[in-house]
């Protein structure tokens, strides 16, 4: 199992996607791998390629005090549990509350919303493409996404996988 945590100042960074390194730990609280962070760029490429190092890294769990909407659910996605931190802990302690499930994030709603994103007309502009779809979501776009949905019938019962439902 490794435990990814987004470091800043030797502590465990107050927004995921700008920390200054990013360090590997094993589960035995080894540390494996520090890296820069390579989404202090603050794009789209940018942000991929930290969720690039982090799926090499057979990264089972990411540790973070805040982190964006759109990330965290890119990280659920890709099977990787977000466990909340607190800055002002220890690394030592932030890595032994990293398996407590009482601390999981599991949805994407749970991130702070992508604000930018969406007042920049989605990613990148919506000029090209950089791997999130490249497209805006309109307001009427949102608020449908928001307003309560029918109840559905299953055909087949729900499995889940991890902390997400899984189809």
């Amino acid at each position: 199992m490794i435990i990814a945590l987004p470091i800043s100042r030797g502590r465990l960074a107050s927004h995921f996607t700008k920390a200054q390194q990013v360090h590997f730990y094993d589960e035995n609280h080894q540390l494996l791998l520090s890296i820069p962070n390579p989404a202090l760029g603050g794009n789209c490429q940018d942000k991929k390629a930290l969720l690039d190092v982090i799926r090499a890294q057979h990264t089972s769990i990411v540790v973070v005090q805040h982190i964006g909407e759109r990330m965290l659910g890119k990280l659920l996605d890709a099977g990787i549990s977000v466990s909340r931190g607190d800055n002002q802990l220890s690394i030592a302690t932030l890595l032994a509350q990293s398996k407590e499930v009482n601390l999981r994030l599991t949805e994407a709603s749970q991130g702070r919303a992508s604000l930018k994103h969406l007042a920049k007309g989605g990613c990148c502009g919506a000029k090209r493409s950089c791997g999130c779809g490249g497209k805006a979501k309109t307001t009427q776009t949102l608020l449908s996404m928001t307003q309560a949905q029918p109840s559905l019938t299953l055909a087949k019962p729900i499995a889940y996988s991890g902390f997400r439902l899984s189809k």
